[in-house]
């Protein structure tokens, strides 16, 4: 599997930081730890969506290049990550729904 998102974003906002003011490079390095939990993950609990939480942060500080790169998609959620959470579902009516959108799990190599 490849690097997890959480530590994907929590790297580049950390490597940002390193550049930043220091104003801003504090505000990076305390959503970098944010992230590290999964605070902002596609599939986490924190937020309905952790993506758009953490782009409405990133705008209310002013620091709209990072969020404008979190609105393209750069730190979405990758598809083993999606596919992990999909099997991890257990509510009937969850489950019933993702069928009914062809969102389910790929159970094409189950044995």
């Amino acid at each position: 599997m490849s690097v997890p998102t959480k530590d994907r974003l929590a790297a580049e906002l950390r490597a940002v930081a390193d550049n930043a003011r220091p104003a801003n490079a504090t505000i990076y390095r305390a959503l970098a730890d944010r992230a590290a939990t999964g605070e902002f993950d596609d599939y986490g609990d924190v937020h309905v969506c952790g993506p758009t939480a953490l782009f409405v942060e990133l705008n209310r500080a002013g620091l709209t290049k990072f969020a404008a790169r979190v609105a393209a998609g750069e730190f979405d959620a990758s598809a083993e990550e999606s596919e992990a959470w999909a099997r991890s579902q257990t509510d009937p009516e969850t489950l019933r729904i993702m069928d009914a959108m062809g969102i389910g799990p790929d159970r094409s190599k189950d044995c």
